[in-house]
């Protein structure tokens, strides 16, 4: 069957590919009206359009293109223009055909393969604006069993539930990748389906025709309505209710129809049909009615001649869906969109309120005329109707009515009236779906709806959605990074699904928008960044992605009116000392979550679309822009060009050991891969192998001497090494899709790949074992962020990657100028892993420092894998009872704001007006007049130990004068370094004075920035301001930190703080005396150490957080230190009970 399938489809003419003609920038487009567009006219036609609109408006339209242009550009063939069908399916078969004939032969060394599925399948919320998984662009239920469902993804194929949508199952991994926008189900054998391929909407993927299965989905074979030119969609399909012989199928070249059950198609209406509606009147299936983007026919002999009708109808529009319902079979209900619009001009209409809504038509004899119900409700929210517009009629009450663009709305009297059911931002309603409605239907009295995110179901009338993409691995995403310590700990940018974060085997959609590129810091396996469309925003999480923990908009040099930034994709990298970099016009290095300019200025013309960094050598840099490559060996401050390659290059990748080995991929499905051994002056073709596909990005796996690299293509996987003289494919399990990006983590033998439209892919690779080779794996301590006190211990994670035992490592360090030397003895066997404590550091003063570590040993195999270098911060502690009149710069806090440079908390003399702050020093939001908008900044306390203290508490004095309900000021706590941070305390007599939240606003729809818990609103008398701490008793380093928060606009004077304190009542002298027993190092890997000031201490037992006794040890004698070794306890807090002559002290632990 497959061979029958891939000759049908080679045997016909090349084609050519346009975006759609009904978006808004090419109905008035002359060179759009060509009959052969190349890619780079259809993006001129669409930049020019744009450089005098907001693209920024939720629902212009702007990026269903752009996702457009980003999958197309590496499949257009040395003319410019997109690659057809038939091509692809040659590349596809090519491959399969070398597959084949190396199966048994010698002379190929491939090593193994074994691709799993990572997902996401499943995914928690943690910071997302407008959570989802995966585009769905049509849902069916078989009409013989209610409990399974279809569903088709835009570039993930088609899925089955036989569990009413808690399962799915991918059924067509086997063929090359394809879009679904229509299924049907025959009502006589459900073994029988047909598929309407591609992607009718956003046109991600080939349309191919109508496939059929005979089978329930194991296999496909082609039908006789099949395309081979990349300018053809599909999009509605359906069967007579009484004849399964007879279908319709909508497509952009007309409506189609079978009568034999798909054998043969005739064309019985020409036109554009694939975005609009083709439905049977209910009860008579005689009469059918369609719909191009303009038109709407109506046939009374099953679809053998067509009617246009117009009464009632708008003369012209941009696209058109209608819908039928059993509950009145006479009703036939068109929504209609219209994209000629004025220009938008942000001087009569800075919100862009201009929209799309046509009206909404009824007609109450089955489709002779129609009546305008509405046209002034705007149901679409947006211009974006022709990437995204759906209707349905409910099937039990023909006046019920929803219709989809950018949310769902619904009308309860025949669409005369309509209410949002829903928002795209609020993820945690429950009436929530994701953005961009692409379908809606109602099956058996129960609504579903599929969009951007995924796939929900209603069963009350759109009271409440249930999510159900739960395990339909369908994400599609651009960038993937990986820990370089850990395979299990990932973050990656997906289409309109904002930022994925992975670790503990679970998924976290911790940002929203279109997710970009990501990175993880080199030195520590939890500190992520993620960007957005256009590099306008970063995103970091320092805790895997449980939340958001700081944002950093785009260098304004870098932006303008609309100008978000850099590229669509806008590189992020890092290198081996923990440093992230991005390019826009110039190269940025992210300084204290700011982008700091690194380059001495812009590199080529536009903007940086690749970066790479060698392993072994941070000064040396390359970017790329379009054709040049450029090189930089001063860390980036200065490039030239060193090569022209002779199309766009897609990625750069650095040999990891040797600098001067580097390899290029380069665009289009004729770019080649190519390799230069003197740093980049000069290359080599070393494509051989990978068929005439896009090639889009390159890996090279270290610390093997055969020198494997990985490409990743259009058609999966393809792999070579020095022992081999071509590529071959590399793909065992792997479907046949798209693959945007590689990473390698030699820790764990792993290759990752991204995938546009079947999410995440892991596979091991062969990993060499030396005789002898230490890696350092990671430095565990000191912390990035807040480390108490003037001293730390380093504690460093290595690695025995050889074969023989490991008795002494060299550890050379700097911290910050200053070198160390130390050597560690002992036995550490093949492949085992320890964490070796340096001696202490101490005179560390409040601030940053750096931490670069070396390792050796002798006959060191891999020295790539020896150094490891952090950022550290350092806090002072915090004395109780002692309060801080900020006179003095030995007062000073740590300040800084997020995502910009300084700080807009100051320590100073205010004069004059509300915040005058009568002669004393004070922190103030500004040094004078009102503060700046769109600001968040933080001033951080010092480290308390509240142990030694009862009935601790925090106060300070305020005074402030704020935007009522839109800038406020309130006060977080951590009790892990910074880590995570949560609010303190609620509104209160003594504390808050507003518990506003966005929810609790209303109409209003103020607050937008409250936790709940804040300031707000003008108290210009200086207020002591205080709240209990009984809850942190056992915390021994709590840090706070007070946040002030203004909005996009209005501003007034600020906020001043004085007078801070942490008091408390001091525990007896014998408490005191307890208090001075200290646990170190804490936290600590497992191994802690008592210091007894010489007490007396008779026992000891350590508890779990759930109470748990894990540890009881007697105390026969005297000691002045005590070991306890927790290492075979689990990661987590622990509580030590010392129990002494004079009493009882409990130490909270950390082990790691």
């Amino acid at each position: 069957m497959k061979n029958k399938y891939l000759l049908l489809l080679l045997s016909t003419t090349i084609g050519f590919s346009q975006y759609f003609s009904s978006a808004p920038w090419k109905i008035n487009s002359n060179v759009a009206k060509k009959e052969k567009l190349t890619l780079e006219e259809e993006v001129a036609i669409f930049n020019e359009y744009w450089s005098t609109r907001d693209k920024n408006v939720k629902g212009s339209g702007h990026k269903p293109f752009k996702r457009w242009e980003n999958y197309w550009k590496n499949l257009v063939d040395d003319q410019g223009y997109i690659v057809s069908p038939s091509e692809f399916y040659q590349a596809w078969q090519e491959k399969n055909t070398v597959k084949l004939n190396k199966n048994g032969n010698a002379v190929f060394s491939l090593p193994p393969s074994n691709w799993q599925p990572v997902g996401p399948l499943t995914h928690t919320n943690t910071g997302s604006w407008s959570s989802g998984q995966g585009r769905v662009n049509v849902v069916y239920q078989d009409p013989n069993n209610a409990n399974t469902v279809y569903i088709g993804s835009p570039a993930g194929g088609i899925w089955k539930s036989t569990d009413a949508g808690v399962n799915w199952t991918p059924m067509s991994d086997y063929l090359p990748q394809i879009g679904v926008s229509g299924i049907v189900v025959d009502h006589t054998n459900s073994n029988v389906i047909y598929i309407a391929t591609g992607d009718n909407d956003g046109n991600d993927t080939y349309s191919v025709g109508v496939l059929k299965s005979t089978d329930g989905g194991t296999t496909w074979n082609t039908t006789g309505l099949s395309f081979t030119t990349t300018n053809r969609y599909v999009g509605d399909i359906i069967m007579h209710p009484t004849n399964n012989l007879i279908l319709f199928c909508a497509t952009s070249v007309g409506l189609y129809k079978t009568t034999n059950g798909g054998s043969t198609w005739t064309n019985v209406r020409s036109g554009n049909f694939s975005k609009g509606s083709v439905r049977f009147k209910p009860n008579d299936p005689s009469v059918v009615y369609c719909v191009t983007n303009t038109i709407f026919y109506k046939s009374t002999d099953t679809g053998s001649t067509f009617t246009q009708i117009t009464s009632g109808l708008p003369s012209t529009s941009s696209r058109l869906r209608l819908d039928v319902t059993p509950a009145n079979p006479n009703y036939v209900y068109i929504l209609s969109h219209w994209d000629n619009l004025p220009a938008f001009d942000p001087a009569t209409d800075p919100d862009d309120n201009r929209n799309g809504f046509q009206g909404i038509y009824r007609s109450e004899n089955s489709g002779d005329n129609f009546t305008l119900r509405n046209n002034t409700t705007n149901i679409l929210e947006s211009n974006q109707a022709y990437y995204d517009l759906a209707l349905a009629v409910s099937d039990t009450n023909a006046e019920e009515v929803y219709t989809g663009c950018l949310n769902i709305w619904k009308s309860t009297n025949g669409g005369t009236n309509f209410t949002k059911l829903n928002n795209w931002s609020s993820p945690t309603a429950a009436t929530y779906t994701h953005a961009d409605i692409h379908f809606l239907k109602f099956y058996n009295g129960n609504l579903f709806c599929g969009s951007d995110g995924g796939v929900y179901k209603s069963t009350n009338a759109g009271t409440s959605f249930t999510d159900l993409t739960a395990t339909a691995q369908i994400s599609q995403y651009y960038k993937i990074a990986v820990s370089k310590q850990s395979a299990g700990n990932m973050v990656g940018g997906l289409q309109d699904n904002g930022g994925y974060a992975y670790s503990s085997g679970n998924w976290k959609n911790y940002y929203g928008a279109d997710g970009m590129d990501t990175a993880i810091n080199s030195n520590d396996k939890n500190a992520y960044y993620g960007f957005i469309q256009y590099g306008g925003t970063l995103y970091l999480s320092n805790n895997a992605g449980n939340n958001i923990t700081s944002i950093v908009s785009a260098p304004s040099a870098e932006t303008g009116t609309f100008d978000d930034g850099g590229n669509w994709i806008t590189p992020l990298k890092g290198n081996n000392s923990g440093e992230i970099f991005s390019g826009y016009g110039r190269l940025y290095k992210l300084v204290a979550n700011n982008w700091v300019q690194q380059s001495s200025g812009t590199i080529g013309s536009g903007d940086i679309e690749n970066i790479e960094i060698s392993p072994v050598n941070d000064d040396i840099m390359y970017v790329s822009n379009g054709t040049t490559l450029f090189l930089s060996i001063d860390r980036g401050i200065n490039f030239n060009p060193v090569y022209t390659a002779a199309s766009t290059i897609t990625s750069i990748e650095c040999h990891s050991s040797n600098s001067n080995i580097l390899y290029l991929t380069t665009q289009g499905t004729t770019g080649k891969v190519l390799v230069s051994n003197d740093a980049g002056f000069n290359f080599n073709d070393i494509t051989s192998g990978i068929p005439n596909i896009g090639k889009n990005v390159i890996v090279h796996q270290g610390q093997n001497t055969d020198n494997p690299i990985y490409v990743g293509t259009s058609l999966g996987v393809f792999y070579k090494d020095d022992t081999m003289a071509t590529f071959q494919a590399f793909d065992t399990n792997l479907p046949n899709v798209s693959v945007t990006d590689l990473e390698i983590n030699l820790n764990d033998a792993k290759l990752v790949a991204a995938t546009y439209g079947r999410g995440i892919w892991q596979t091991d690779i062969p990993v060499q074992v030396p005789n002898d080779d230490v890696k350092l794996v990671q430095i565990q301590s000191p912390r990035i962020l807040y480390n108490c006190g003037s001293s730390v211990i380093p504690e460093i994670e290595i690695k025995n990657n050889g074969q023989n035992t490991i008795t002494s490592v060299n550890f050379n360090y700097t911290v910050d100028t200053t070198p160390y030397s130390y050597t560690w003895n002992g036995n550490l066997a093949s492949l085992a892993t320890t964490i070796i404590n340096l001696p202490a550091i101490t005179g560390l003063t409040k601030g940053d420092h750096n931490l670069s570590v070396s390792t050796t040993i002798t006959n060191d195999a891999f020295p790539d894998n020896n150094d490891a270098n952090i950022t550290f911060e350092i806090n002072e502690i915090g004395g109780i009872g002692i309060v801080n009149t900020f006179s003095s710069t030995t007062d000073e806090l740590i300040s800084f704001n997020e995502g910009s440079a300084g700080s807009q908390w100051v320590r100073t003399v205010r004069t004059g007006g509300l915040m005058d702050s009568a002669g004393n020093s004070v922190y103030s939001t500004n040094l004078s007049n009102n503060y700046p908008n769109n600001i968040k900044s933080y001033l951080v306390s010092q480290c308390y130990d509240l142990t030694s203290i009862s009935n601790p508490e925090i106060r300070f004095s305020l005074k402030y004068d704020l935007e009522l309900n839109w800038d406020i000021v309130y006060v977080e706590y951590s009790t892990d370094f910074g880590s995570n941070w949560s609010v303190l305390g609620e509104m209160g007599p003594n504390w808050y004075n507003s518990d506003r939240t966005n929810a609790s606003s209303g109409a209003s729809d103020d607050c937008q920035n409250c936790p709940g818990a804040q300031w707000t609103g003008t108290n210009s008398v200086n207020t002591s301001y205080f709240y209990p701490l009984n809850a942190f008793n056992a915390e021994t380093n709590i840090i706070f930190r007070i946040v002030f928060h203004s909005d996009e606009s209005v501003n007034k004077t600020g906020a001043n703080i004085d007078d801070f304190v942490i008091n408390g009542t001091v525990l007896s002298s014998s408490s005191f005396e307890l208090d001075s027993i200290t646990v170190y190092p804490n936290p600590s890997n497992g191994l802690f150490t008592i210091n007894t000031k010489n007490i007396e201490i008779n026992s000891l037992e350590v508890f779990d957080i759930t109470g748990k006794r894990i540890l009881e040890r007697k105390i026969h004698q005297s000691q002045e230190e005590i070991d306890v070794n927790l290492s075979n306890a689990s990661n987590g807090v622990y509580f030590m009970k010392i129990n002494t002559e004079t009493g009882i002290i409990t130490k909270r632990i950390l082990k790691k």
